[in-house]
């Protein structure tokens, strides 16, 4: 009897301990890790599951691919970043070798398929910023409205150790959480 006790009480431990440190990672590359700001697209689709939130990608999707990638599969390489003169972030190169450096994001890229320079398509770790179910639809027509303009919502990111973490989309340099609550509370 005292095995299964045993045993139980590891598998008890364990379905704790792996979310747990989950949790402990996201909040160290939040509170460790460099701020990076990406231009992106964000439209607001609907999870029934998960509620509302932003789909946010990247503008930037393709990149000249690194030598000796493979063809035909995804493979995780890692990405230097670097900022433009307007503090906006886009990947300088692809390597498929682990790099050091505080600019440094690990990603999934696959080779593009055509005839030229080599590219690869750029998949992010990231996809969707979250945001309160009244906030919501208030965002998705602040960001409709703001690409009628010609104007694109910004990721704001943090990098530590290759991991990446979307902590907020600004408009105008402003959290859209604020902006929306700014509006709402304006709007008699």
């Amino acid at each position: 009897m005292r095995p299964a006790v045993a045993v139980f009480a590891v598998a008890a431990l364990a379905q704790w301990a792996v979310p747990l440190a989950g949790i402990w990672q996201h909040e160290r590359v939040i509170a460790r890790g460099v701020a990076v700001k990406l231009l992106c697209a964000a439209p607001d689709p609907y999870d029934p599951l998960r509620g509302r939130y932003l789909a946010v990608r990247p503008a930037q999707d393709r990149v000249p691919a690194p030598p000796g990638m493979p063809e035909g599969q995804a493979v995780p390489v890692w990405a230097r970043l670097v900022a433009d003169a307007d503090g906006l972030a886009r990947i300088e190169s692809l390597s498929l070798e682990p790099v050091t450096g505080p600019n440094l994001i690990r990603v999934v890229a696959r080779l593009a398929p055509g005839s030229g320079e080599p590219e690869a398509f750029v998949e992010w770790p990231f996809d969707r910023f979250y945001l309160n179910e009244r906030l919501a639809p208030d965002a998705d027509a602040l960001v409709a409205e703001r690409f009628r303009a010609g104007e694109k919502p910004v990721a704001e990111i943090r990098l530590l150790d290759g991991r990446a973490v979307l902590t907020d989309v600004l408009v105008d340099g402003v959290s859209i959480r604020d902006v929306v609550r700014r509006r709402a509370a304006a709007t008699p």
